[in-house]
């Protein structure tokens, strides 16, 4: 499942997504909020994108699938402002998943109003038949309270109507268990509150999570705890009955092995590797990076239950389930592709925001496969030595790295550029390495920053020739919304910028599409370049021919084929993504790349495009080419260009012409006839052309 997207703070369920009574594998991740289905193949999961659509957009926060009716299929229970939101899955034979929105889930309150079911909003209450009596049952922390106590929701259905048909629910107690939990690991017992505790006092911040499970067969349930603050997984025993909980006691778990996770480690219970039972994974409950050192490419612990159903014992597995099958670099992966070792093939290279040195760095990828079946071998977390520079201190720390191959200098050359945050000033500022000769050695002696524009830690810049004079100018998705076109003044390898528009495309500030991303690259193969961003929430935006784009059109977003509906939707791909446009399958319609929060690729392929022709496909024009005036170079695959005079004098160093974008070439030499040619894979290919 190499290109799944990545995982950081996953929350698992299952259930039967397509109808063949199996229990496939439904994940909310927090971090991207986000359905992330995978089906159960041969008792395999297999990464399966088109069953996300079917969920409701109105998931948030958090997810629990849970039957609450009896009827055999799991319903939703999601988080919503005003408490609990419920969709029933009514789904019949042969459909696919439909669900009713029930609206907000209602308890009958002490005061014996029917009130809303509140739940804090970084809380995960524990949805289980917590008195054993067949229906679901509801335990929460005290909503926009300080007193850290458990509340009881018993469901009367069973005992109103005799069946699990609706949710009835009861507030029975705000003190379940007599319990209060006073910070991180501190728990008081039989109602004592937290100042009996030597030096205790309540520390209720944060959020907390929480599951049930009957851990010594004495017919009631125990708690499985977690608050923010805590790296550790609390098992609360219970002593009670099923209708007097009482907490005995209070220990870090497992006990062998206990867990230990950065931040907010939430349990789920589910058979994840089928055998028939339940499994504990637990993952981080966070929406966003709390610290440098967050270890997001090991964030799904699994432990085996090695017991019995009746009698559950868990065991370590791993610390990288289903991540353990995908690229994963932790978060905020940012792809670039470039031929490194001139092979033929494009090679892969991601930018990573941190590691747990404190430093960013690339992480590279060869392709060991072809130029129409691209095939990835990982071969460094640290391409060109960045992340050992930093620490020796030859360039300044660094973080937050988003790269971009693109001829910076004018050398005809593709040098490696890229965004990174000073990690001393917390200034982000465009650096590039220039490339060295035509074998692309690049060299950290000469490390350069653009000095004259720096942009926010979540801003993106991406570069490239807009008014197609020679020089590269900026587009920059800001944290406001806009998009701002920098236009370059000075001449080709320099850089003398000024703000030409700052909503360019008719993007001014707006709450939903902050800190765009960019990549730019002919899509349908007509000749013409199109733009694409990627936005906050994780939507595609395509704006066909984008400099003659007018502000008043719309952008493409039902860009994704939805295989099972045999339809074209937008979709959010992973929250805050960064596309880059590449043609890894030969194809006349290049591949666009996506970069997630959540640390992994997706790809996404041309459904009507077809092989390119053996030879490449090469325009060069005006020719004529008046004297003084660029030369535009456009190619259906990445080729080396170099400049003769009719007679073999090589006019021009090698230089690099990235496919599917319009190349200028600055020409400074006297009129008369000159030959281009262009290698690719081995091969090389000749154009006349004249200048007057």
């Amino acid at each position: 499942m190499a290109w799944a997207g990545g995982l950081n703070a996953a929350e698992l369920n299952t259930m039967d997504i397509n109808g063949d009574s199996k229990q496939d594998l439904v994940i909310f991740d927090r971090a991207a909020n986000k359905v992330i289905t995978y089906l159960n193949q041969n008792s395999h999961y297999i990464y399966s994108p088109e069953y996300e659509s079917f969920f409701p957009t109105a998931v948030d926060q958090w997810m629990l699938l849970r039957d609450f009716n009896c009827d055999g299929k799991k319903d939703i229970f999601t988080s919503d402002p005003f408490g609990i939101r419920v969709f029933q899955n009514v789904t019949e034979i042969g459909q696919n998943l439909i669900w009713k929105d029930l609206d907000i889930l209602l308890t009958i309150g002490l005061s014996q109003n029917q009130i809303n079911l509140k739940v804090n909003q970084s809380d995960i209450p524990a949805i289980d038949d917590i008195d054993g009596d067949g229906d679901l049952d509801v335990l929460n922390l005290q909503f926009a309270s300080t007193n850290g106590m458990v509340e009881y929701h018993k469901n009367m259905s069973i005992e109103n109507t005799g069946k699990c048909g609706v949710m009835q629910l009861q507030l029975i107690t705000k003190s379940w268990g007599s319990f209060t939990e006073c910070g991180c690991g501190q728990f008081t017992l039989d109602g004592l509150p937290c100042s009996s505790l030597p030096g205790g006092r309540t520390q209720h911040i944060g959020g907390k999570a929480m599951v049930t499970i009957d851990f010594d067969h004495n017919g009631v349930r125990d708690l499985l705890f977690v608050e923010e603050s805590c790296s550790n997984l609390y098992l609360l025993r219970n002593d009670g009955t099923k209708d007097d909980a009482h907490i005995v006691s209070s220990s870090a778990f497992p006990a062998t092995n206990p867990l230990t996770l950065e931040v907010f480690p939430a349990p789920y219970l589910e058979d994840v590797d089928f055998d028939g039972l339940s499994d504990l994974i637990v993952s981080p409950n966070t929406y966003v990076r709390s610290k440098f050192n967050d270890n997001f490419r090991q964030s799904l612990v699994l432990y085996k239950n090695t017991g019995t159903t009746l009698l559950p014992s868990f065991t370590f597995v791993k610390n990288n389930f289903l991540q353990d099958e995908m690229i994963e670099i932790g978060d905020y992966a940012v792809p670039a592709f470039f031929d490194i070792d001139h092979d033929g093939d494009l090679d892969m290279f991601i930018g990573a925001y941190s590691t747990q040195t404190f430093r960013g760095s690339i992480y590279e990828f060869e392709n060991t496969g072809t130029r129409s079946s691209p095939s990835f071998r990982y071969v460094t977390d640290d391409f060109l030595g960045l992340k050992a520079a930093m620490l020796q201190e030859v360039i300044p720390p660094l973080y937050n790295i988003k790269p971009q191959f693109t001829d910076m200098n004018a050398d005809g050359e593709a040098d490696l550029a890229f965004t990174a945050t000073n990690a001393s000033t917390g200034t982000t500022r465009l650096y590039f390495v220039p490339s060295k000769s035509n074998i692309l050695n690049f060299n950290l002696g000469e490390f350069f920053a653009v000095n004259n524009i720096s942009i926010g830690v979540t801003e993106n810049l991406y570069i490239t020739d807009i008014n197609q004079d020679g020089s590269k100018d900026f587009l920059i998705g800001k944290s406001t919304g806009a998009l701002q076109y920098w236009k370059n003044l000075g001449a080709p390898g320099f850089f003398n910028l000024t703000m030409d528009n700052g909503a360019y495309l008719g993007h001014g500030s707006s709450v939903s599409r902050q800190n765009l991303s960019i990549a730019i690259a002919d899509l349908n193969a007509d000749g013409k370049e199109d733009l694409v961003t990627g936005d906050q929430r994780g939507i595609l935006s395509v704006y066909e021919n984008f400099r003659a784009f007018n502000s008043g059109n719309q952008p493409v977003t039902n860009l994704i084929y939805n295989s099972i509906q045999k339809t074209y939707e937008s979709k959010n791909l992973g929250a805050r993504i960064w596309p880059t446009i590449t043609n890894l399958f030969n194809m006349d319609k290049p591949a666009i790349v996506v970069g997630t929060t959540l640390g992994g690729l997706l790809i996404l392929k041309s459904d009507d495009g077809e092989a390119l022709f053996e030879d490449p496909q090469v325009t060069i024009w005006p020719n004529p080419l008046p004297r003084e005036k660029p030369l535009s170079i456009r190619s259906d695959r990445d080729v080396s260009l170099q400049v003769f005079s009719i007679v073999g004098q090589k006019m021009s160093d090698s230089i690099f012409v990235p496919a599917n974008q319009d190349y200028s070439l600055p020409i400074h030499v006297a009129p008369g006839m000159y030959i281009a040619r262009f290698t690719t894979n081995g091969k090389n290919y000749s154009q006349k052309f004249i200048i007057y």
